[in-house]
């Protein structure tokens, strides 16, 4: 290499030397620094010929030049000389001196960091851990709302789908999929029992739209999604683990599924997360004929879609919106006016649900390690303070400012990485409790654990405690008058005051964050209470329930289906123990039960029609009613002659009929029929029964309700199956299995449940939600409790002097007792007002999550002000009566 540019390089070696310098003991650097400088200018002449070198000596200088690292390593033993080790030894052995300050500081900092982790570990794994799709912030769920009939859902039809994908530009592509999943099962025999495996069925470019590629074999193609097309199926990993062993050779065999052969050709990857309650994917068009294809009357999907790179769904709504619009206007046979189409991220629809809970209860725990490190910086402040005579001393001595600050920040350090190595310990316990006891529905929630981004959440929140607690401490501390300081008695009057104000406004602080973590809980609290208490409007116990829809060949037509279920009912009701049973198209608290199906009153024109609150309707057999305990208000519940031959029938919900008739006008026989647009077929079906309310779909809804018979419900398709019993609904489980496989050993039962399992499934997040904020919110008053005592049982400890001179010069017990508690409760006061200004701004966020109470409710502010009051008088108590206590002889002879 020629001389001009050797310089460069050489230099590039010095500043390397001076990089590696940095692990280099402080007082040894410059010695160090020195011989490794002469050692590379020794080797000047040999830099300046690299290229004349040959390779061996080439890595011999190379070697010999990078051992300044292993010299700077071999000096680290000597590192713990430095000052700063210096200060950790010391700040160690001041903590073990002071046991029960530092297992106090320990235990309170482990708590609030392993909340945070634990809690922090769920929100990453379930919100922030993206999915398993390419590029996922462009991808979107897309559905209707039918604004005129208060539709909350429109589901799509095959061709609109179609039409979206040709007429908009800011999609790169759409795909289709059923908007539930139950319904479209198929019957897996010939792999032991006959089972019922849930399926999609999905557009031939689904999987492409989502950027997704299995884990064994191929997704589907066009080629797939065709009429009378290829009956191909991708199984989930869980089915294809749980039922074929987990097969690596399972592509290209054939399966049978509902009496029909069906070729694998896939198999997706464990994670594949957009519905864990999906066992199979066939392709759409392959299972529809082709006049249903082109339908815009067979509405049973909703849409995903890829966004265009730089298009919004803002951008992208305003254009759908245009487009529906259009095409709405081009068929008015699908009643479209007033349709507008909602658009959100492919996460916001998996995670929707999960997501107000976990913010909140993340919130929750934020608060609690605030409250927690306020209490830990409140107790070494008031033992730094303490020490201010020691501090003094070492300043004297030539401290600077500098090093008392790194002597109480090591102090803090030790606290904490102790308090955080606790934290860490607590939260891997803390978790599994957590996915033992979360609900089902939070997505992703049995992957939760411990991983490198929840460890170094909880490395940061570790070192922010050193700064919130240690850093406060330590630069009220530093700052000393020496004069005053080391005069003991002085110090005592004026030195310690800015640290008492300083510890009162963090108990002012502690205070206010206690009290609205409180008003959250109680809020939520509240509103569980009230769900919990909810009337249902049916009597959940003692019914068992289960997925069965029939299928098959002879089940083709709806007599067969109707004669299936006819028998199956006269089996079971003939049983012991069987006290009803019925068919019903969806079961009570799915969240999806029944479908919204628009209606025209008799009399009604097409506006008004379409002005109707859309209804939850349900097909049921005879004896519903009688299975489910809902009581019928008047007129009677449908029976064996409500047939296809016989007038049509129905009946509706209370609300539904004083809303629509009016209250006190008899509902019983008035007609209604299905759809809003005018017609002449003989459609019309008389009220003939009322029935009480009943939350079908979630505990905080009450709709309108329309039950038809089953025998005159044209499809004849029903979804689930109920039994009420007399004794324990489990045990029942074996009887419906066995009479079921009587009839038909190619049918299966799925999905069992008791109705009392099924409410307390929707009751669980916000159980969850309830017993963990209580829990952070009651630890958060014992520590505000906590705070409140020490700061007081300190100010008694460092008033005997004064306390003595009182009671010497006449002061009562009780005076004293007022004094003391006074100055607590003017602290608690302010902290309250604070707190309860705050809650009233801050509890509307959560009014989402509330049911029957009202984010700003008097009673329950009320209640938190005089809840906190009680504890904090006590606290503020037992530092009083240890002031009455004091012998003013004894307190007089120590100042």
């Amino acid at each position: 290499m020629g001389g001009s540019t050797s310089i460069p390089r050489f230099r590039f070696w010095l500043w390397l030397i001076r990089v590696i310098g940095v692990i280099v003991p402080r007082r040894l650097r410059a010695d160090w620094k020195q011989e490794w400088e002469a050692e590379l200018r020794y080797r000047e002449l040999l830099l300046a010929d690299w290229d004349k070198l040959n390779w061996k000596t080439k890595l011999n200088l190379l070697r010999r030049s990078l051992g300044a690292f292993w010299d700077a390593m071999l000096l680290q033993p000597q590192r713990l000389e430095d000052e700063m080790f210096q200060d950790l030894r010391y700040g160690a052995r001041i903590l073990l001196k002071n046991p029960g300050f530092t297992l106090v500081a320990v235990l309170t900092l482990a708590l609030g960091i392993g909340a945070n982790t634990a809690i922090f570990s769920i929100v990453h794994t379930v919100l922030l851990r993206p999915l398993p799709f390419a590029q996922q912030e462009r991808l979107v769920m897309l559905w209707k709302q039918d604004g005129t009939a208060g539709s909350s859902f429109v589901e799509l039809a095959l061709a609109e789908v179609k039409d979206w994908q040709q007429q908009s530009h800011s999609f790169t592509s759409l795909a289709a999929m059923p908007a539930t999943v139950y319904g479209y099962g198929y019957v897996l025999t010939g792999q032991g029992e006959a089972v019922q495996l849930e399926s999609s069925k999905v557009t031939g470019n689904f999987f492409s739209v989502l950027g997704v590629q299995p884990a064994l074999g191929r997704v589907f193609d066009e080629s797939d999604d065709q009429v009378n097309g290829p009956k191909v199926v991708i199984l989930s990993d869980r089915v294809w683990r749980e039922r074929f062993n987990a097969d690596p050779n399972i592509i290209g065999q054939s399966i049978t599924l509902t009496e029909q052969g069906y070729t694998v050709v896939g198999v997706m990857p464990a994670k594949f997360e957009l519905s864990k309650d999906v066992d199979l994917w066939v392709p759409l068009r392959a299972t529809m004929i082709a006049r249903t294809t082109e339908s815009r009357g067979a509405t049973f999907l909703q849409a995903v879609g890829r966004l265009e790179p730089g298009v919004t769904i803002e951008q992208a709504e305003a254009e759908m919106n245009t487009v529906i619009s259009r095409i709405a206007a081009e068929h008015p046979e699908t009643q479209a006016t007033g349709h507008r189409v909602v658009i959100t991220p492919l996460a916001a629809y998996l995670f929707g649900d999960a997501r107000p809970a976990l913010w909140l209860l993340l919130a929750a725990t934020g608060m609690l390690l605030l409250i927690a490190t306020a209490n830990i910086a409140n107790l070494s402040l008031a033992r730094a303070t303490a020490r201010r005579r020691e501090f003094a001393v070492r300043a004297a001595l030539g401290a600077g400012r500098f090093r008392l600050v790194r002597q109480l920040l090591s102090e803090s350090f030790v606290l904490a990485l102790c308090g955080g190595a606790g934290g860490v310990l607590l939260a891997y316990w803390l978790i599994r409790l957590l996915i033992r006891v979360a609900p089902n529905d939070i997505p992703r929630v049995e992957d939760v654990g411990l991983n490198v981004t929840v460890l170094l959440f909880s490395l940061v929140i570790t070192l922010l405690t050193v700064l919130v607690f240690g850093l406060v401490p330590a630069l009220t501390t530093s700052r000393l008058n020496l004069n005053q300081a080391l005069n003991e008695g002085s110090s005592r009057m004026s030195g310690e005051r800015s640290g008492l104000r300083t510890r009162s406004a963090m108990v002012i602080c502690e205070v206010a964050v206690t009290v609205v973590l409180l008003a959250g809980a109680a809020l939520i609290l509240r509103s569980f209470v009230n769900l919990s208490t909810v009337n249902l409007g049916f009597d959940p116990h003692n019914v068992l329930t289960m997925h069965l829809r029939v299928q098959g060949a002879k089940y083709a037509k709806p007599e067969g289906r109707r004669e299936f279920f006819r028998q199956l009912i006269e089996r079971l009701e003939a049983q012991p123990g069987v006290a009803a049973a019925s068919a019903v198209l969806i079961r009570p608290m799915e969240g999806t039960a029944g479908w919204d199906t628009p209606f025209t009153l008799e009399g009604q024109s097409v506006a008004e029609a379409q002005q109707n609150r859309v209804p939850n309707f349900e097909a049921v057999t005879p004896h519903y009613f009688r299975t489910f305990g809902i009581p019928i208000k008047a007129g009677r519940e449908f029976s064996d002659q409500d047939t296809d031959q016989a007038p049509l029938a129905a009946i509706i919900s209370e609300t539904m009929a004083k809303t629509l008739f009016g209250p006190g006008v008899d509902p019983l026989g008035k007609r209604l029929r299905l759809g809003t647009e005018p017609t002449d077929s003989p459609s019309w079906r008389t009220v003939v029964g009322v029935a009480g309310d009943a939350r079908y779909r979630e505990l905080q809804d009450v709709r309108f309700d329309l039950y038809f018979p089953f025998a005159q419900w044209p499809s004849a398709f029903v979804n689930h199956f109920a039994v009420r019993t007399t004794t324990e609904p489990a045990a029942l489980l074996t009887t419906v299995r066995r009479e079921v496989t009587a009839l038909d050993s190619t049918q299966a039962v799925t999905r069992v449940a008791t109705m009392d399992q099924l409410v307390a499934a929707n009751l669980a997040q916000s159980r969850f939600s309830a017993v963990l904020l209580n829990w952070l919110s009651g630890l958060a008053l014992l520590l505000a409790a906590i705070g409140i005592y020490g700061v007081l049982a300190y100010s008694v400890a460092r008033r005997t002097g004064e306390f003595g001179i009182r009671l010497a010069l006449g002061a009562q017990s009780g005076d004293i007792l007022k004094l003391v508690i006074g100055q607590g409760m003017r602290l608690v006061t302010a902290g309250l007002v604070l707190g309860l200004t705050a809650s009233l701004a801050l509890t509307r966020l959560i009014s989402q999550l509330l049911f029957g109470v009202s984010a700003t409710d008097p009673l329950t502010f009320i209640g938190i002000a005089v809840l906190f009051t009680g504890i904090a008088v006590f606290a503020c108590w037992l530092p009083a009566r240890r002031a009455t206590r004091i012998d003013p002889i004894t307190a007089l002879r120590c100042e």
